[in-house]
């Protein structure tokens, strides 16, 4: 995944940020599946936050982007995943499909939010966030755990918003799109609990940026360094995963 480089932080969490890598799959999109009122009555139990699976959309070159599920617990025989956005027309667009984990407890998916036909390629415009949705489903096809996340995206623009918890200030010139988002479950045990994310940022911008990223909560801020937690009391490069924990 895209490294982000120091930050600055308070608990309306402040953080520096850089950002470089990059990205590039495809795949085609699908329309949003359909909810049956059967499904709509099924009982799913609730996953708690170290049971959901750690979720990133990383964003890659022209409308491509990956979608990687880590921490794949609870052994669902199939994983459906439905990511719903607009694009610039207001016209609801979407990508779906079923992972199957095989015990792997990982997975990726190629999407493109858009088309493509005979070596033709049609993006999708104006695509500025949406949801993710993820469904667990047993060996018999019944529907176990449902989730739901939000996601906002931001292409050559310095500022993003993600359902007033979390908003991405960057300075300078930003080439690229940058990703915010709730990403369900976490890399690893929580240093406590959980009171306010978990988020993760992601990019494609090859330069190094930096700014400030603000998460509305209360706790300590803590950030996955890719073998543990980490609590923020100044800068950090780790911006994948964020959590406030007490």
């Amino acid at each position: 995944m895209n490294k982000l480089l120091p930050v600055i932080i308070t608990v309306v969490v402040l953080l520096g940020v850089g950002f470089g890598g990059f990205f590039a799959y495809k795949q085609f999109s699908k329309p949003p599946v359909e909810v049956s009122e059967e499904e709509a009555e099924e009982t799913t139990k609730e996953l708690g936050v170290e049971d959901k699976p750690y979720t990133a959309l990383i964003p890659g070159a022209s409308c491509e982007y990956t979608l990687s599920l880590d921490n794949i617990s609870k052994s669902p025989e199939s994983i459906e995943y439905e990511i719903i956005y607009k694009n610039e027309e207001g016209v609801t667009q979407g990508a779906s499909g079923t992972i199957k984990p095989a015990g792997s407890g990982d997975a990726t998916k190629k999407l493109l939010f858009g088309t493509e036909s005979s070596g033709h390629r049609r993006c999708d415009k104006g695509v500025s966030g949406g949801t993710i949705t993820l469904r667990y489903r047993n060996d018999e096809g019944k529907l176990e755990a449902k989730m739901e996340t939000p996601f906002s995206i931001a292409e050559n623009e310095p500022e993003l918003t993600l359902k007033d918890k979390l908003t991405v200030e960057l300075s300078g010139k930003v080439i690229g799109k940058t990703v915010a988002m709730g990403t369900f479950g976490i890399p690893g045990k929580a240093p406590g609990k959980v009171t306010e994310g978990p988020y993760g940022v992601f990019t494609n911008a090859k330069s190094s940026l930096s700014g400030t990223v603000k998460i509305t909560g209360s706790g300590t801020l803590y950030t996955w360094d890719g073998s543990a937690w980490d609590k923020v009391t100044g800068k950090t490069s780790d911006l994948e995963a964020l959590i406030l924990s007490e």
